[in-house]
């Protein structure tokens, strides 16, 4: 009974928050099954430090889906699945939903908008985690007549890289093990390395220089999600050195350039 609705409907449901914008959103006529376009697949347009950014997404609800209610599968009518709160977003991003009150009825194309406020800077570069949190209703419960479910989506993170790279939506699984690149780069007197583990675990981080000298390691209990580790460099000598992290079954690696 509390898998109520289309989890994958959920999850991507949660791409949009009840702000206002001034732009304007409309759902594109080019697709017709249920869903949100465009998908996890395809991914959301670039943003650049520095220029707004806003895109159009495409949310088609569907009229009906299959749940278990005392152990039986059953059909059910959706009548809406409600964004209710979006927590720990980028600085000055939004969004905004048509309807403004951010709840899809089943079997209709809405829209929702994603848009910066304020131009992403420098200091906005980094990796977030996002938290949604939605309310779906259902009617024709057998036994019940109707039922609610309030659901949390913590897979979901932005990450802002600077200068003319991009700023997108990722998901993450318990298989996920990703590994980001230092800021600044070069680095002077303080790094922030950010990695990315689907599950808690055990990290090896480590640092070495171009001769394959380690300069420093530590043990890190990794929590779900983003994690990030500071580094203090202000004893490096200025150049280029390697930092890596293992959990055991994957090792990462990537360089940093020192200039205190």
């Amino acid at each position: 009974m509390r898998k109520l609705l289309l989890v994958l409907t959920f999850a991507f449901m949660t791409i949009f928050a009840n702000a206002q914008s001034t732009m304007g959103c409309a759902p594109e006529s080019q697709y017709t099954a249920a869903g949100i376009y465009p998908d996890t697949t395809t991914g959301l347009a670039p943003g650049y430090v520095g220029e707004s950014y806003t895109e159009n997404i495409t949310v088609i609800t569907p009229t009906d889906t299959t749940v278990d209610v005392l152990g039986t599968m059953v059909s059910v009518t959706i009548d809406s699945i409600v964004l209710t709160s979006v927590t720990d977003l980028p600085p000055n991003f939004s969004y905004a939903c048509d309807p403004p009150s951010c709840g899809f009825p089943g079997g209709t194309a809405k829209c929702a908008e994603l848009y910066s406020t304020v131009n992403p800077v420098q200091a906005d570069i980094g990796v977030y985690d996002i938290v949604f949190e939605t309310t779906s209703y259902a009617s024709n419960v057998p036994f019940l007549g109707t039922m609610t479910q309030d659901d949390v989506i913590d897979y979901y993170y932005i990450e802002i890289f600077p200068e003319m790279t991009t700023s997108t939506i990722n998901k993450f699984d318990n298989t996920t093990f990703e590994l980001k690149g230092s800021y600044p780069n070069p680095v002077v007197n303080q790094a922030k390395i950010q990695f990315i583990s689907g599950t808690p675990e055990s990290i090896v981080f480590k640092i070495y220089n171009l001769l394959g000298e380690e300069i420093d390691s530590k043990v890190i209990l990794s929590s779900t999600g983003v994690n990030t580790i500071y580094m203090n460099t202000s004893s490096y000598s200025e150049g280029i050195y390697l930092y890596s992290i293992n959990n055991g079954n994957k090792l990462l690696t990537k360089r940093m350039v020192v200039s205190n």
